[in-house]
């Protein structure tokens, strides 16, 4: 299940919301204010290094040349 960033264009709280199907969140939970943003988010990786066996524990990791 995917889990997405937004904005409130009121407040400017962010905040991630757990979205299954089509159900986005309706209101800020901080102000209640229904003007929302899905922001692009970056996430973590860890563990091998894309696949590839080498672990990050070995210095492998998500930046090139880890």
């Amino acid at each position: 299940m995917p889990l997405f960033e937004y904005q409130c264009k009121t407040c400017g709280h962010r905040f991630e919301a757990l979205v299954i199907g089509n159900r986005q969140p309706d209101t800020c939970p901080k102000c209640g204010a229904a003007a929302i943003e899905k922001q692009f988010s970056t996430f973590g990786c860890g563990g091998t290094n894309g696949g590839y066996g080498t672990s990050s524990r070995l210095g492998g990791g998500c930046a090139p040349g880890g």
